[in-house]
């Protein structure tokens, strides 16, 4: 059994955890490919914005 503690993912978007029973999604960011691009259920549901923390991409799930 796991002991260790897990940080949890933050959503690009709102800035909240994604927790692991909600239907988030997690993708590459299409423009540097190099950072995790996470958006919670509900901000993936209402097309929110999101920005990449390395090269300041911003998109919604529409365009990536």
């Amino acid at each position: 059994m796991y002991t260790g503690s897990y940080e949890m993912p933050k959503c690009n978007a709102c800035g909240k955890e994604v927790r692991p029973d909600e239907l988030s999604e997690k993708f590459n960011c299409p423009k540097c490919n190099t950072e995790k691009i996470w958006r919670c259920e509900e901000c993936k549901g209402k097309s929110k914005k999101y920005q990449c923390n390395i090269c300041g991409y911003k998109g919604t799930s529409n365009n990536y």
